[in-house]
């Protein structure tokens, strides 16, 4: 399974969750931070990448899992993914 589909399996338990993590990445206010969840870090490392780390694996094996995202194909994934609620 891709960290992509780990992420939102872990991380977006409901709609509340799903608002904060799309109101990151879609905002052009924030154009650099971190967001921390239960298993992943996502990191904007500028307006349009995004960072997902898996910073479980990191600290368990020492290897990082860490995959960048444009920031559009993000949004299209949680929106799609959203629609399975």
């Amino acid at each position: 399974m891709d960290i992509i589909r780990q992420f939102l399996e872990s991380e977006i338990m409901d709609l509340e969750i799903y608002k904060v993590i799309h109101d990151f990445i879609a905002l052009d206010n924030f154009r650099y931070g971190v967001y921390e969840g239960n298993q992943y870090m996502i990191r904007k490392v500028n307006n349009n990448h995004i960072q997902i780390e898996d910073y479980v694996a990191v600290c368990n094996t020492g290897v990082p899992h860490v995959e960048i995202y444009n920031r559009g194909k993000l949004l299209h994934v949680l929106e799609m993914y959203k629609n399975t609620f």
